[in-house]
């Protein structure tokens, strides 16, 4: 029981703040940002705009771009953990406000940064399983609820932002979500994690370190799982974290930099619309096509990582 990709929207808030903006509220500087994470700017949603407002807009587009309404859906997953209310689930909400009619199931999964792939692992089983035949699969972030603005360390490395992407039943099991892989170690989960007052807290060194070995990991075994190659692969795009995270991965895979879609500099590190919001940019601007073959590694809190192949 295959599936294919039908659908993709994504949402960037209005506000763009650069990293000369930065300069003005901290000891820091656009050429230390720059080079120590690849970041030159980022989209921050206005203090009103709510996780469920970027969701529900990036839900729209995709609809929109699918030619379908939310009842042609019948499962929505959203992948987050910035949401602002505990309950209900953001995809309830979503529904709520694209005024669904047939009392889909909709819920939420917190992988963080590894989010996605997270739900497109469920997404896999349910489609393998015959449950569903059309899933949406929203990833939206309002990552400036948690950011600490008075340490530069932290502050400067996140973004806002929403993608959706709709996958439908198909006869071919070698097109959509082909294979996916996803793991998991609690024991190191305070290298990176939000604290109660909702503030990230991170130990820079030790989640680069972990980072560079666990998405090239990840991506190994599911091309191993696969039986393909780097050479089989027409793009990887990573989770968006770091740029130096992103060329110590594509060294690892022995994958050239011309063939990995990097949009850390616009959007900075959006958590778990980080790889949505690139494969939606990279649609937008023609640097993808249908039918290529897109591996998408990904590292987060937890601590979590994992992997994805999907032939779009």
């Amino acid at each position: 029981m295959g599936n294919r990709l039908v659908g993709y929207g994504s949402y960037l808030p209005e506000r763009i703040m650069t990293n000369q903006d930065f300069e003005r509220i901290m000891d820091t500087s656009d050429e230390w940002i720059t080079s120590r994470t690849g970041i030159r700017e980022r989209h921050f949603a206005a203090d009103n705009e709510t996780v469920v407002d970027m969701a529900t807009i990036a839900a729209q587009r995709a609809l929109k771009n699918a030619n379908l309404s939310i009842d042609d859906i019948d499962l929505v997953i959203v992948s987050n953990v910035t949401a602002e209310l505990d309950f209900p689930s953001v995809g309830i909400q979503v529904l709520g406000r694209l005024n669904a009619t047939k009392n889909i199931p909709a819920f939420d999964v917190r992988g963080a940064c590894t989010g996605l792939i997270y739900a497109l692992h469920c997404a896999r089983g349910f489609f393998t399983a015959g449950m569903h035949n059309r899933i949406m699969i929203i990833g939206a972030e309002k990552m400036t609820r948690f950011v600490d603005m008075t340490d530069r360390s932290t502050a400067v490395l996140f973004g806002d932002g929403a993608g959706a992407l709709i996958f439908e039943h198909s006869t071919s099991s070698y097109s959509g979500i082909i294979d996916t892989v996803v793991m998991a170690d609690g024991s190191e989960f305070e290298c990176l994690h939000g604290t109660p007052d909702h503030k990230i807290q991170m130990t820079g060194p030790e989640t680069y370190k972990k980072a560079v070995q666990c998405m090239p990991a990840a991506a190994d075994y599911i091309m191993e799982h696969a039986g393909i190659t780097a050479e089989n692969v027409d793009w990887i795009i990573p989770h968006q974290a770091n740029l130096r995270i992103i060329q110590s991965c594509a060294e690892r895979l022995n994958f050239p930099l011309e063939k990995i879609l990097i949009t850390v500099d616009k959007h900075a590190n959006t958590s778990s619309a980080s790889g949505v919001l690139a494969l939606a940019y990279a649609f937008d601007n023609g640097i993808i096509q249908h039918g290529q073959l897109i591996l998408y590694p990904a590292f987060g809190s937890g601590l979590t990582w994992g992997a994805a192949l999907i032939r779009v």
